[in-house]
C-alpha cells in the first residue's frame, strides 16, 4: 500500500504543468511548479533569507529544460537586485545556452555576461561572449568597442587597432557622435603595438574630429615617435608642431635648435632657442642650452651666401617647405595649395601625412 501510494505521488510529479514566465510557456512539473513559484513570489523582495531558502528548495527539485530555464530567470533577477556576480554568472551562462532563450534577448545577456567576465580578468571568456554578439549585431559599435578592450588586455594591439577603427566606422555611418575618448584609444593602441600605418591614420583621425590643442601635441608627439622621424623629416615635424603652439618641452626646442643648426639654418635655430627662453622653457645662462646658444651663434658667424644647406627632403617634402614658407609670408592660398599637392602626392609618404596635417591645421576653423 505505501508503495503504491508512493508511485503515485511520483507519477503526479511527472506530469507537466504549464507555466508562464517572461513571455514564455513553459511545461514544468507539479513539484517544480511549487518551488519555482514560491521563488518568484520572493524574487522582487528584500527578504534574502528567505529567498535564499527558496533558492535552495528551487535547486534542489528542478531537474527538467523548462524548470532550469525558470531558475535561471529568477536568479538573475535576485542577482540583479543584489549586484551578486556569481549569481548573475551562472544564471547568464544557462540562458545563453538555452533554446528557450529568445532571439531579442540573447545579445543582451551575452553584453551583460562578458561584461562580468571582462571585470574579473577572465578575458578568454570575455572575449568569446563578446566574440559572439560582435557576430550576432556586426553593425553595433559597443560590441566591436567592448571586443577591441578585450583583445587590448589580451596584448594583440592589432586586433583592438581592427576592431577600435571598425567600431569608429560603424558609429559613423549610424550617424551618431564618436566619442573623443575612441581616437585617442586607438592612437594609444596603435602607440603601444608600433603600429605605424594605422597609427599615422589615427593621428589624422583625431585631429579631423576633436582638433584640440592637447589632441594636436598627442597626435604629432606620437606620430613623431612611430614613424622614427630623422633628418629633414624630423625637422619639418617640429616645424609644424611648433606653428600649432604644442612644443612645449625643453628637450624638445633645445633638440630642434640642434637639428636645424646641423643642418645649416642656425638663424632659425636662434629664434627657436629665443622662443623657448622668451616661454620660459628654457633658460641661456644653464647647461645645455647655454651650449647650444653658443654653437648656434659660432654658426651663424660662419654662415656665407650661397652656402649649400644639409639634406634636403623628398618631392613631397620640398611642396611642404613651400608651403610652409607661403604661410609665413602671408599668402595662404599659395600655402594651402603646395601643402594639398604633398598630401595627394601617392610617393609623398610621411611627407604626404605632414601635408594632410597641414591642411587641418589651416582648416580647423
Amino acid at each position: 500500500m505505501g508503495a503504491g501510494l508512493a508511485n503515485a505521488a511520483y507519477a503526479q510529479d511527472k506530469v507537466s504543468t504549464v507555466m508562464e514566465i517572461g513571455g514564455s510557456k513553459l511545461a514544468v512539473s507539479p513539484q517544480e511548479m511549487r518551488a519555482l513559484s514560491a521563488l518568484g513570489n520572493l524574487a522582487r523582495g528584500a527578504q534574502s533569507g528567505r529567498q535564499d531558502r527558496a533558492l535552495a528548495d528551487a535547486r534542489r527539485v528542478v531537474n527538467s529544460r523548462d524548470a532550469r530555464f525558470a531558475l535561471a530567470l529568477y536568479e538573475l533577477e535576485i542577482g540583479n537586485r543584489r549586484g551578486d556576480d556569481a549569481m548573475r554568472a551562472g544564471a547568464l551562462d544557462v540562458l545563453i545556452a538555452s533554446p528557450l532563450t529568445r532571439p531579442e534577448r540573447l545579445a543582451g545577456h551575452l553584453a551583460v555576461r562578458g561584461q562580468i567576465a571582462y571585470r574579473a580578468g577572465d578575458f578568454d571568456v570575455a572575449g568569446r561572449l563578446w566574440g559572439r554578439l560582435a557576430e550576432l549585431t556586426p553593425t553595433d559599435p559597443d560590441a566591436l568597442a567592448n571586443l577591441a578592450q578585450v583583445r587590448l588586455a589580451q596584448k594583440d594591439a592589432p586586433g583592438a587597432m581592427d576592431l577600435l577603427t571598425r567600431a569608429i566606422a560603424a558609429r559613423t555611418a549610424l550617424g551618431q557622435p564618436v566619442a573623443e575618448g575612441w581616437y585617442r584609444q586607438r592612437l594609444s593602441i596603435a602607440q603601444q603595438g608600433q603600429l605605424v600605418a594605422p597609427g599615422a591614420d589615427a593621428a589624422r583621425a583625431l585631429i579631423g574630429a576633436y582638433p584640440t590643442r592637447e589632441n594636436w601635441r598627442i597626435a604629432l608627439v606620437v606620430y613623431r615617435q612611430l614613424v622614427a622621424a630623422e633628418g629633414a623629416l624630423e625637422i619639418d615635424l617640429f616645424r609644424l608642431t611648433r606653428h600649432a603652439g604644442v612644443l612645449t618641452q625643453a628637450a624638445e626646442y633645445q633638440r630642434m635648435a640642434q637639428l636645424l643648426n646641423e643642418a645649416g639654418e642656425p638663424r632659425e635655430a636662434k629664434a627657436v632657442l629665443g622662443e623657448g627662453v622668451q616661454r620660459g622653457l628654457l633658460d641661456a645662462a644653464v647647461s645645455p642650452t647655454r651650449e647650444i646658444i653658443a654653437e648656434v651663434e659660432r654658426a651663424i658667424a660662419r654662415v656665407r651666401p650661397g652656402a649649400a644647406r644639409a639634406e634636403q627632403p623628398s618631392a613631397a617634402g620640398m611642396q611642404v617647405r613651400l608651403g610652409v614658407a607661403r604661410l609665413n609670408a602671408g599668402q595662404r592660398g599659395e600655402a594651402e595649395a603646395a601643402f594639398r599637392a604633398a598630401a595627394d602626392d601617392p610617393a609623398g609618404g610621411r611627407y604626404a601625412d605632414l601635408g594632410f596635417f597641414w591642411l587641418a591645421w589651416l582648416g580647423r576653423g
